[in-house]
């Protein structure tokens, strides 16, 4: 076996442990939180704040999905470039912006929930 493919297995044999912790602790995570019936039936919200929060758990929900796709995307880049440091880069730069988009709509929410409670609550 030489050098080169010992990095690549190992590569993997990382990636496969952090995508094995991944889904381990998000399910466990989820079994732990309790599921609560919508407020009203079919769950529309009949107030302009709980709309304004359903939507915007909807928004956080998919940017949430999409930034996790662009991170293992991009560890697929990095793990796949095979000595080419124009697509490890590549592939460090994809992670890098899907874990900002992701901290910049967990800003977002904060915001978003801040204001609905001081302005629309008050």
């Amino acid at each position: 076996m030489t050098k080169n493919n010992k990095k690549i297995r190992k590569k993997l044999n990382y990636t496969f442990l952090i995508i094995f912790c991944f889904l381990f602790f998000s399910t466990s995570a989820s079994a732990i939180t309790k599921w609560t019936a919508p407020p009203q039936p079919g769950g529309v919200p009949t107030d302009i704040d709980a709309g304004i929060l359903n939507l915007t758990n909807w928004v956080l929900g998919f940017v949430s999905m999409i930034s996790t796709l662009m991170i293992i995307w991009g560890g697929i880049q990095y793990l796949t470039s095979t000595g080419d440091t124009n697509k490890a880069e590549s592939g460090k730069k994809t992670i890098t912006y899907a874990f900002i988009g992701l901290i910049i709509a967990a800003l977002s929410y904060a915001i978003i929930k801040v204001i609905v409670i001081t302005i629309l609550k008050s």
